[in-house]
């Protein structure tokens, strides 16, 4: 069941404290809950409201995404996520202003300044790419890397 399939035709609808999942031939891709929704008919569009999005990866392991607000494009289940952007992976966080997610390609990506932390290291970009299948991160722009007890 899908929150399209329950809301009437035409219809804008409210919703608080919700939970969407997105699946592809069978198997769960990401959970997103949130503290409010708001469908929109119109645009084919839902906006939420204190987000937390978890993608699920090979392995049992999982990204986090977190904001203050987003909105999935309903035909598409592409997603906009902006205010306070936060994605966990294992010991790396990403703090961020803005990010996309494409659900085809599974690939977050964003074009404002990004700052990667964890396990003595320090990356900031003018942007970047996150490939959910692969795990590969690409930093765009001017890449700045700050390595604590690195020996080369």
């Amino acid at each position: 069941m899908t929150l399209e399939s329950v809301i009437p035709k035409k219809s804008d609808v409210r919703l608080n404290r919700i939970r969407h999942v997105a699946t592809r031939d069978g198997v769960k891709e990401w959970v997103l809950d949130a503290e409010s929704a708001q469908y929109e008919q119109a645009g084919s569009k839902t906006v939420f409201k204190d987000i937390c999005a978890t993608f699920f990866l090979e392995g049992d392991r999982a990204v986090t995404l977190s904001s203050r607000e987003g909105v999935l494009s309903t035909d598409t289940k592409d997603m906009e996520i902006s205010g306070d952007v936060v994605v966990q992976s294992g010991v790396y966080q990403l703090n961020t202003n803005t990010i996309r997610y494409d659900h085809n390609t599974q690939v977050l990506s964003t074009e404002a300044p990004i700052v990667i932390k964890g396990k003595g290291l320090e990356i900031t970009g003018d942007g970047m790419t996150f490939d959910l299948q692969t795990e590969h991160v690409v930093v765009q722009g001017k890449v700045q890397a700050v390595l604590e007890d690195f020996v080369l």
